[in-house]
């Protein structure tokens, strides 16, 4: 978490020593759906898990060619999957904080990488099985922190709104069984609305 806060701000200052323009910081908020897929033995039964995302966000926009973003997102996550004739259900909720660099290809689309870091809030584990049920909150196999790598498409749909096409692919694992750590990977598709924007010189 420190690192990728001390990132954004070092990407920031370095920013303004590069480009001797001006520029423009915007604050709104996104959410959206996120299908979320556990790259765990035994695999997950179904492919996907589908939740939701939202959050706030602020964005610098560096000239017309780059713009900086950091998020704060409440995010759900989790999966299922058969084991020894058991249903198995998982579910997490994570504070998500994206840091992502975009590339700005003119005024309708970009395209941005960067990082994201999941802290975990909640996780709960339910096994349903023909000698019964058992819940166990918090998760024992839920890791508290793990990160990712971002890559995505940003297509502003006016000044206001714009949507937000993104990927993520864990680099750390994110749950454990049977003492095997494990990834996870997801999709996320959402809007994000611009609410409050400034503009400033960068000298």
């Amino acid at each position: 978490m420190k690192k990728v806060l001390l990132a954004f701000i070092l990407c920031i200052l370095a920013s303004q020593v590069a480009f001797g323009q001006a520029v423009k910081v915007s604050l709104g908020v996104n959410g959206g759906g996120i299908a979320t897929q556990m790259m765990t033995k035994p695999k997950p039964s179904n492919p996907m898990y589908i939740s939701g995302y939202g959050g706030a966000f602020a964005s610098i926009h560096l000239g017309n060619a780059f713009t900086i973003r950091g998020a704060a997102n409440y995010a759900m996550q989790g999966g299922t999957y058969e084991e020894n004739s058991a249903d198995i259900k998982v579910t997490q909720s994570y504070l998500q904080v994206p840091v992502t660099l975009l590339l700005n290809a003119g005024r309708t689309i970009s395209f941005e990488v960067g990082l994201v870091q999941n802290i975990l809030l909640q996780s709960k584990f339910e096994e349903v099985g023909s000698s019964g049920s058992h819940i166990e909150s918090p998760d024992p196999g839920a890791l508290k922190y793990n990160f990712g790598a971002v890559g995505g498409i940003c297509i502003n749909m006016g000044k206001v709104v714009f949507l937000n096409l993104r990927y993520c692919y864990g680099l750390s694992k994110a749950y454990v069984i049977h003492g095997e750590g494990y990834p996870t990977s997801s999709i996320t598709a959402g809007l994000g609305f611009n609410i409050f924007t400034s503009k400033k010189s960068a000298f």
